[in-house]
């Protein structure tokens, strides 16, 4: 292995977050992480057809160990709305400022620096750390990782304020288009007003009675967008109109039972979960993807639950707690490996996505040695 120098995993936060990345174009933070994990003495750094970048150290036979963050972030909107400028990286009362701080190029560089530091330790087997594109706009990375590498654990970063997270509910994207009857606004009665229908609609969305899983509470049903047709008749009763729905679904409520639980409530309506492409940043890689992300939630007896528990919880010297993500991650995507995965991040997850988003340096330090200690966990030397 190369000789590893010297990169503080703050320093490293503030070069990713000043890289912009937005979904589908990440390749500043790309080569940006491709060179800390070639300095920081990674045996082998590389960039796949998806553009995530991938670097691993091995030591001898044993288990693999990913580590895993995305590289992507969501649009940091009104520039003018943030206490710093979001692509800085600014350092200011012992936080580090900006888009992605926290959600998640934080949490990358706490990975990154605690395999590097891990390296040195008594372990058997291979860390394998992951940058990934697009995960805030469908999982492509995610689920080109899970078809072409293997791993027996995965740590997923994503900010958790230092708990440990078991999975989340899941999200469904459903349209529902009702029918209507065009006519002159001014003689309505002639007409079948779409939006009116797409009202009822909304009344019993809000009134159901969803499916509910231990940890993660109740699958949710929420009317976040409409549109109606023609957009440009604003005297005209609407023929048509489209309503989008958040769902937010436990294991057990599938998209199929979703789908006919909607369709019970207007049966003349027409459900569907769309399907959009998404294509890697070079074009190399495209997916045909329905607008959902699937549910997870590893079992509480699982062995490595135990385990991480109690080596992030000796690391940092109090009890770490278990819980669940409100949103949703990769971590069903990776989880087609076959792998348990398991969530833990330095953040609050309540400032991602906000223009409020920083990282606490206290925290991206304590990630850190908690990740080192994972990776001594799932990697020890069998005695």
């Amino acid at each position: 292995m190369a000789v590893m120098t010297p990169i503080d995993v703050v320093e490293l936060t503030r070069a990713l977050v000043r890289s912009e990345s937005p979904s589908g174009r990440e390749s500043p933070a790309a080569a940006l992480l491709e060179q800390a994990l070639l300095d920081l003495g990674y045996d082998r750094v590389w960039r796949d057809e998806a553009g995530n970048v991938l670097g691993e150290i091995v030591r001898g036979e044993g288990p693999t160990l990913m580590l895993n963050g995305h590289l992507d972030t969501v649009p940091a909107g009104d520039l003018d709305s943030w206490q710093h400028p979001p692509f800085a990286g600014v350092l200011d009362g012992g936080r580090v400022w900006g888009r992605g701080a926290c959600d998640m190029k934080g949490p990358i560089a706490a990975m990154a620096v605690a395999g590097a530091h891990a390296a040195a330790d008594s372990i058997a087997g291979r860390i394998l750390m992951t940058g990934v594109v697009q995960e805030e706009v469908g999982g492509l990375g995610a689920r080109h990782l899970a078809a072409t590498q293997r791993a027996d654990v995965v740590i997923v970063g994503e900010p958790s304020d230092l708990r440990l997270m078991l999975g989340h509910r899941g999200r469904v994207e459903v349209h529902a288009t009702f029918p209507g009857r065009l006519a002159h606004a001014a003689k309505a009665e002639l007409g079948e007003n779409a939006l009116s229908r797409a009202a009822r609609f909304v009344r019993e969305l809000e009134a159901l009675d969803l499916p509910e899983a231990p940890l993660l509470g109740r699958s949710t049903a929420t009317a976040t967008q409409i549109r109606s047709f023609p957009e440009d008749g604003p005297n005209v009763v609407p023929g048509r109109a489209t309503l989008t729905i958040d769902y937010r679904n436990v294991p057990e409520d599938t998209r199929d039972r979703i789908v006919e639980r909607l369709r019970a409530l207007d049966a003349g309506a027409a459900i569907d979960v769309p399907t959009e492409a998404f294509v890697s940043e070079d074009g190399r890689v495209v997916m045909d993807l329905r607008r959902e992300n699937g549910a997870y939630l590893l079992a509480d007896d699982d062995a490595s639950v135990s385990t991480a528990h109690s080596a992030i919880s000796e690391a940092l010297g109090r009890d770490i707690g278990i819980g669940t993500w409100w949103f949703a991650t990769d971590a069903p995507h990776l989880a087609a490996m076959g792998a348990p995965v398991l969530g833990f991040g330095p953040g609050d997850p309540e400032l991602a996505h906000t223009q409020r988003e920083h990282v606490r340096v206290e925290q991206l330090r304590d990630a850190a040695i908690a990740y080192r200690a994972l990776i001594g966990a799932f990697l020890a030397v069998a005695s």
